[in-house]
């Protein structure tokens, strides 16, 4: 997969001309092709979830507010199923991306509404769910600082959840904005959102709060 060149460990960040050194960051999740484009392979199951939450909006107006108050903005892609690569225990989800060659090509490609901009960090590609797994994501935040987390993206119940759970084992405070997230299903997004979550991370709340 195809990601733009990202700035490595740019000094620390401020909030403001002169301000506090910025303690957090927006975190995106797989904002990738495959799910988000009306052309990719999962947008016909993910459609009705991320139409219902307003998915690609909310996610557009987080990145965009997250950028005007200059916090740090990281990208999490997922690896694609195009790369020949042997895993010695698959997972379901690894034979399924491999299988139909999600996230390969254009399906990996960031959403243009939703792709780095300059000055945005592009984490190394995570395998299977967490952003943090085998990646540098957890080395690029320390060197700049960041203890409070904030992520949106895809899916609710896998990799959002997974780096979300990570990022509190790594011991980052963690935010997960929950209508700039979305599942399959909308059983999965509840079962994340109103179960799992409210006792893993220590704070959920809606775009507009995370904005405003």
């Amino acid at each position: 997969m195809t990601v733009p060149v990202h700035a490595k460990f740019a000094e620390q960040p401020t909030q403001g001309t002169g301000g506090p050194p910025m303690t957090s960051a927006l975190v995106v999740v797989d904002p990738l092709n495959d799910f988000v484009s009306r052309r990719g392979k999962g947008w016909p199951m993910l459609r009705y979830m991320a139409n219902d939450v307003g998915l690609i909006p909310n996610m557009r107006a987080a990145i965009t507010a997250a950028r005007d108050r200059g916090m740090p903005v990281v990208y999490a892609p997922h690896r694609g199923g195009g790369e020949r690569r042997t895993y010695r225990y698959p997972t379901p989800n690894q034979d399924v991306i491999r299988l139909i060659r999600f996230f390969d090509g254009f399906g990996g490609r960031f959403h243009p509404e939703l792709a780095p901009a300059a000055g945005d960090f592009v984490a190394s590609l995570h395998e299977v769910s967490s952003g943090f797994g085998g990646t540098d994501l957890d080395a690029h935040l320390r060197s700049v600082g960041i203890e409070e987390i904030v992520i949106c993206g895809l899916l609710t119940n896998t990799c959002v959840e997974s780096t979300a759970r990570h990022g509190v084992d790594l011991g980052y405070h963690v935010t997960v904005l929950t209508d700039a997230v979305a599942a399959w299903t909308p059983a999965d997004h509840d079962a994340s959102v109103n179960g799992s979550l409210r006792h893993v991370v220590h704070k959920l709340m809606t775009t507009t709060e995370f904005v405003s």
